[in-house]
């Protein structure tokens, strides 16, 4: 992988780390992708917050997003999708920065404690849908409310 940083405030090694054991290794297009991501989300949320974003899961080869139970289209095989969390925030509170920060984004989907507590933040590379859910205790997704009680 080249030496230079996708991004401002992170690595390679944070951008494509994988616990599976499994290669992960994105060609120069999932690069490209991973290096927007960084400029257009994931920087400027590090900005806007003025404290650590740490990346969970970003890029994911084919192999390691299978070994996760990914979803079969995840933009993580693109690298253009991200897990953060932040410390003393939680996902409802991550998603609320992104709202007010006018972060341009496809997809963000705030996790229940029981399935991560993390935020997923995605883009597209066609028209940014500005898609908000959230991720139930019990599986499955439905539209993100900020007026509901996790």
């Amino acid at each position: 992988m080249p030496d230079e940083r996708p991004g401002e405030y992170f690595s390679w090694s944070e951008m494509t780390r994988t616990s599976t054991g499994l290669p992960n290794k994105p060609d120069s297009e999932q690069r490209v992708n991973l290096k927007c991501l960084c400029s257009t989300a994931l920087d400027p949320l590090r900005r806007y917050l003025g404290k650590p974003v740490r990346v969970t899961s970003g890029f994911r080869s084919e192999a390691v997003n299978t070994a996760v139970r990914g979803s079969k289209t995840s933009a993580h095989r693109k690298g253009l999708a991200a897990d953060i969390k932040v410390s003393g925030l939680d996902a409802h509170a991550l998603m609320r920065a992104v709202i007010d920060s006018d972060i341009p984004f496809d997809q963000a989907i705030a996790y229940h404690p029981s399935r991560g507590g993390h935020l997923h933040i995605g883009l597209s590379t066609g028209r940014m849908r500005r898609q908000m859910l959230w991720a139930k205790a019990g599986g499955g997704y439905e539209p993100y409310d900020f007026d509901f009680d996790s």
